[in-house]
């Protein structure tokens, strides 16, 4: 199974220094240098994140897919666009500053949607630096909240703490699916039984019967050389040189078709792809056209959006984008 882990928290944190730490310094990161009108933030970090961090890990047999939101408010209309699919959520708090309570309350208010159906667990950093507030006083901090949470000290420098965190939630998350698809098979079961006892024969029979009555609605005509013309031209653009793998994706975010082997790079392009016309509506820019990311190997990830569908493509750094751009306009005659 594959669980959306959400990590938020405010600036500083440990965010993107958790994720990187759990993926071993391969995640996706959208960081960029703090700005010099941002005193706040610089005396804290050097860079800030603006959209997203993005990392994967195995959990048994199980994969996370966590995905880190800024902690600046004036990005915090990324945090509704992360959280949509989410499974659970880990809240990063930093001992350090001067109210951790007020933010605490903060980000559960913020992502109290999030919280309320999905599972969630608080990791408190820095306290190497800070002992003032005690792991009971969190704990009694979350009952005020009215949240069954639990709460630990975490190094988000160390992979071994930030694991747990993760493994932690992933377990909690399929207990309670566990126990919750008991508890719906016994409701059945019960319905079933009383439905059984209380039915007339002659009413069963004749549900039995009317079974085979139903007419299948004609199905729409086929889209396979739509479909078969999609794949033709995705083949194309993967031999252009400097392309190392592409993706199709429809405009909902659904994986039509690859060359890419590496599954995380295929989730993470559909995600893009799902994401972008809410992106569009909260920020106001107008169309987005191109998305593109720099990942921690030497290769670019770029995904070309169009109205019903995108290409994600892999390439090489030394491709200039603006021209791989250009090239790929013309051949699939998008513009």
């Amino acid at each position: 199974m594959k669980y959306k882990i959400i990590v938020t928290g405010p600036v500083g944190s440990g965010k993107t220094t958790a994720i990187n730490s759990l993926t071993n310094d391969d995640a996706f990161v959208t960081d960029v240098l703090v700005s010099d009108n941002d005193e706040v933030t610089s005396q804290r970090k050097l860079n800030t994140t603006v959209a997203m961090d993005f990392g994967v890990v195995q959990v048994g047999e199980d994969m996370a897919y966590v995905y880190g939101t800024p902690g600046q408010q004036r990005f915090n209309f990324m945090w509704d666009i992360l959280s949509q699919g989410a499974r659970g959520i880990i809240i990063l708090l930093d001992t350090t500053r001067n109210y951790p309570f007020r933010d605490l309350k903060y980000y559960v208010d913020s992502f109290s949607d999030l919280i309320a159906s999905n599972k969630l667990i608080v990791g408190v950093t820095r306290s190497d630096e800070s002992n003032e507030v005690s792991l009971s006083t969190y704990q009694l901090w979350l009952k005020e909240l009215n949240l069954d949470a639990e709460v630990r000290f975490i190094d988000a420098r160390k992979k071994s703490d930030v694991e747990q965190l993760v493994h932690t939630l992933v377990a909690d998350i399929i207990a309670t699916a566990e126990k919750t698809a008991i508890t719906k098979e016994n409701d059945v079961v019960s319905e079933d039984a009383s439905a059984v006892a209380d039915k007339p024969v002659k009413d069963d029979i004749i549900e039995k019967s009317s079974v085979n009555l139903v007419d299948v609605e004609p199905q729409a005509a086929s889209s396979d050389e739509v479909l078969e013309l999609n794949e033709t031209s995705l083949q194309q653009v993967a031999t252009l040189k400097g392309v190392n793998g592409v993706t199709l994706t429809n405009s909902i975010g659904e994986l039509l078709h690859s060359t890419i082997n590496d599954d995380d790079i295929n989730e993470f392009i559909a995600f893009l792809s799902g994401i972008t016309p809410v992106l569009e509506d909260a920020t106001n820019m107008g169309a987005i056209h191109r998305i593109m990311l720099r990942g921690p190997h030497d290769e670019n990830l770029t995904v070309f959006v169009e109205e019903e569908r995108s290409l994600g493509v892999s390439s090489d750094k030394a491709v200039s984008v603006p021209a791989l751009s250009q090239k790929i306009e013309d051949m699939l005659q998008w513009v």
